[in-house]
């Protein structure tokens, strides 16, 4: 009987419902720890690599600016891009997550998407969408426009080969 009892002591911590003892917990406790002060502030600075790209969009015939479209940036090797809306102005302004934050140094191809203009007829109820760049330039392939991109350079500046009849076909219908 005595030996029943002496397994049954009292002097041996025993937790209460607030505190908690459990090795498991002070692991997710280190755990916790791990992320929030070592491993978050890794991922938070990392963007800070990216450099703030920018710049401008013209036709080579006349030097005109391309009034719409989106600039694209994509990497030779990676997997993300990087994407700017070009303006009334021609210019554009590169952004990955968030508006103007740029992108990461590197070897990319640029290509200008988006670059068609619908044109409603007088009738009201049909149009015509007139591609204002040559497809060329729509596509990484076959844009032939490829940068370095380092932190010295901030700025680039792109002519792109307007698409044969779009000049006359938007003048006529008054743009």
């Amino acid at each position: 009987m005595s030996a029943r009892c002496s397994a049954f002591r009292h002097d041996v911590p025993i937790p209460s419902t607030t505190e908690s003892f459990y090795p498991t917990d002070i692991l997710m406790n280190r755990t916790f720890f791990l992320v929030v002060f070592l491993v978050l502030p890794l991922f938070l600075t990392g963007c800070s690599d990216h450099v703030s790209i920018s710049g401008r969009v013209t036709y080579s015939d006349d030097g005109s600016p391309l009034e719409l479209g989106r600039v694209v940036f994509e990497p030779e090797k990676g997997i993300f891009h990087a994407r700017g809306e070009i303006g009334a102005d021609g210019k554009y302004s590169l952004s990955t997550n968030k508006p103007g934050d740029g992108l990461p140094p590197g070897k990319y191809r640029v290509y200008v998407d988006d670059t068609s203009r619908w044109v409603t007829n007088p009738d009201g109820r049909s149009g015509i969408e007139i591609p204002l760049i040559e497809t060329k330039h729509n596509y990484a392939d076959t844009s032939g426009l490829v940068v370095d991109v380092d932190r010295k350079t901030k700025k680039f500046d792109f002519q792109v080969d307007r698409a044969p009849g779009s000049k006359e076909l938007l003048s006529k219908h008054g743009f």
